[in-house]
């Protein structure tokens, strides 16, 4: 059964909560990073591409997210999601589901028809929610160059 969840923007006092989600999910507590991210998040990126969702009266979930004009050779404005977060007492309550849900209808409403985001090979997890979600496999190709070993 899902708990009512109610997705809105971040808000500086969620910085908290956030770092508490990921660093639960990662092990790393990241504050600084964090507290960049949300002021990044509020002066330059559309409002809509970054949310939190709220359920028992506490943050048990985020996304952030950007759009783009004509990035790595893709036609128009797409939309993409960089991280997200649900607290694992949280999860297969439909938060993640509901975060992006968000995300999209947003991007719809801006005139985006793409999403796009990575996933690591190594994270079955997290490729099934996005395969659930609707989410299929693109076709570009990542690359990277190691700088320093």
């Amino acid at each position: 059964m899902s708990k009512a969840v109610f997705i809105r923007t971040p808000s500086e006092g969620d910085l908290p909560a956030i770092v508490d989600i990921e660093e639960r999910n990662t092990g790393v507590a990241r504050k600084d990073y964090w507290k960049k991210r949300m002021e990044i998040s509020e002066a330059v990126r559309p409002h809509w591409a970054s949310l939190v969702a709220e359920a028992d009266q506490r943050v048990v979930g985020f996304v952030f997210g950007r759009a783009g004009e004509m990035e790595f050779g893709l036609p128009g404005t797409v939309a993409w999601i960089e991280i997200i977060g649900v607290h694992p007492a949280y999860r297969g309550h439909g938060v993640g589901a509901k975060l992006l849900e968000q995300f999209a209808d947003s991007a719809e409403e801006h005139g985006i028809e793409t999403i796009f985001t990575l996933v690591s090979p190594a994270n079955a997890d997290i490729r099934q929610f996005f395969l659930k979600q609707g989410f299929t496999e693109g076709t570009m190709t990542h690359f990277k160059k190691v700088i320093k070993s």
